[in-house]
């Protein structure tokens, strides 16, 4: 009887636990390196409404990044500006780059870039030749 319910036990952990290891969708950047300015936190606005302060996550290395879960926002299409700020110390002044705006379709848990139609790139080449009405 012991053993039954230690099997069963051991059923149940391996059925339910990877259900804890399943992640949300984040925004991320590449990490600003440790040697050089370091952002305290970001700005992330997202849709146009709702502007987010997120603070810079530290990473093992000393570098800093962007981590903003997006999980929770309903599915569709978004679009997120993002800037980098570096709050005012003792001696230094308050420092903000430049926005960076992107969209993407959210559906589920998978998140696909959408790109605008200036950022699609031209042929680079051409298969001639191929098509009839190139004779």
């Amino acid at each position: 009887m012991r053993h039954l319910e230690t099997l069963l036990l051991s059923l149940l952990v391996l059925l339910f636990a990877p259900a804890g290891l399943l992640a949300n969708p984040v925004l991320t950047c590449d990490p600003y390196p440790a040697t050089g300015i370091q952002p305290t936190g970001f700005v992330v606005v997202l849709d146009e409404v709702t502007t987010r302060e997120v603070p810079a996550k530290k990473y093992p290395d000393g570098s800093l990044g962007l981590w903003y879960d997006i999980g929770e926002i309903a599915d569709g299409i978004h679009t997120v500006k993002v800037k980098a700020v570096k709050a005012a110390g003792k001696s230094a002044p308050h420092l903000e780059s430049a926005w960076t705006t992107f969209s993407f379709r959210k559906t589920g848990s998978q998140i696909v870039r959408v790109k605008e139609e200036s950022e699609k790139l031209a042929p680079t080449r051409t298969l001639k030749g191929y098509l009839r009405d190139e004779r």
